[in-house]
């Protein structure tokens, strides 16, 4: 039932509302939350348990703020929401890997609807998750790129996720899910696309990702709120450059002139990260085994003992010094004083 709580205090009060989290802080509970507010007559609308027959059929979850699938990310920023709402892989906000937004107007050029397919199939190709928020222009585009390198993407909306199923959008959608994508919105159901929701919207892609990738922005653009989200936040701020005359990138070439990094290739952004280009190329062609790669996997995020790795998987230790080795003759790991290393 917290779940059916949380929906009907969402849809009676639209996020973000700083007062419903500080109940939330206090009392620890929407089902308490629930009956304080209706003993002050302060809801429209009562919970309604025949709700979840609704969610269900759509294929719909709610992730609430206390639940171990709910993303850190959001935590750490300073208006997380409470809930949101889901369809697709919830399993990839589990995943390790890095998280980059590409963002930009929805009028974009060709120039800057090719680079944003370019760039998010690059990056895509290489493991890295995409995060947009399904807008068409630049936002389409790089969900499409991903989704063309057989990449995972997540698209970040601003209405309620049935209503966008039932919009033109909902071809790009069916892609994204298809291929084991996520749509996370934190509107309920039935809630329409209004201007003051993108806003909003825009700090759950900025808190979302680990950087954001600006193609496009005119002065004007929703891509600068993302931008200035992911400043307020730490994150990194990459930008794509464009004709000095063009103002669809006078947004774009002030973010560049307040310090945000001017990117022309997928390797200055993976430079950024540490991750090391070539090594990800020599990977693609030595084609390691599905057992080779969870164990370079895990040896990415820092060096480990082969007693470490056994702890983490379920491979014998002779299993594993073969595998270990056989990455060691790959030159892709090393090992030094008994821990092994990516090269």
């Amino acid at each position: 039932m917290e779940k059916i709580y949380f929906d009907v205090i969402n849809r009676n009060f639209k996020p973000y509302q700083p007062s419903i989290f500080k109940l939330y802080q206090k009392l620890g509970s929407f089902a308490k939350i629930y009956q304080k507010l209706k003993e002050k007559k302060e809801l429209n609308e009562e919970a309604d348990e025949n709700y979840k027959e609704v969610l269900k059929k759509l294929g719909v979850e709610i992730v609430l703020f206390n639940e171990e699938i709910y993303p850190q990310k959001f935590k750490e920023i300073d208006s997380p929401p409470l809930g949101f709402y889901a369809l697709g892989s919830l399993k990839l906000l589990e995943e390790k890997k890095l998280f980059l937004a590409i963002v930009g107007t929805r009028k974009a050029s060709t120039y800057g609807k090719n680079i944003a397919k370019k760039f998010s199939q690059q990056l895509a190709d290489l493991g890295i998750i995409i995060v947009s928020g399904l807008a068409y222009g630049i936002d389409e585009y790089a969900h499409l790129g991903t989704i063309e390198a057989n990449g995972k993407t997540i698209a970040v909306l601003g209405e309620g996720i049935d209503l966008a199923l039932n919009s033109p959008k909902r071809k790009l959608i069916e892609k994204i899910l298809n291929n084991d994508g996520l749509i996370i919105s934190e509107y309920s159901l039935n809630t329409p696309a209004m201007p003051y929701h993108f806003p909003l919207r825009n700090r759950l892609i900025a808190g979302l990702s680990d950087g954001v990738l600006v193609v496009e922005a005119p002065i004007d653009s929703g891509a600068l709120i993302t931008a200035n989200y992911a400043l307020k936040y730490g994150k990194e701020i990459f930008v794509i450059p464009g004709e000095i005359t063009n103002k669809n990138f006078e947004g774009s070439h002030n973010l560049i002139k307040q310090g945000a990094k001017l990117i022309t290739s997928i390797e200055d952004i993976l430079n950024e990260f540490g991750i090391d280009y070539k090594m990800k190329e020599k990977l693609k062609k030595l084609k390691l085994s599905p057992k080779e790669e969870i164990i370079y996997e895990i040896l990415k995020f820092g060096p480990k003992s082969i007693e470490d790795l056994s702890k983490e998987v379920k491979f014998s230790i002779q299993e594993l010094l073969i595998i270990l080795t056989n990455l060691e003759i790959k030159e892709i790991v090393k090992n030094k004083e008994g821990k092994f290393y990516i090269v």
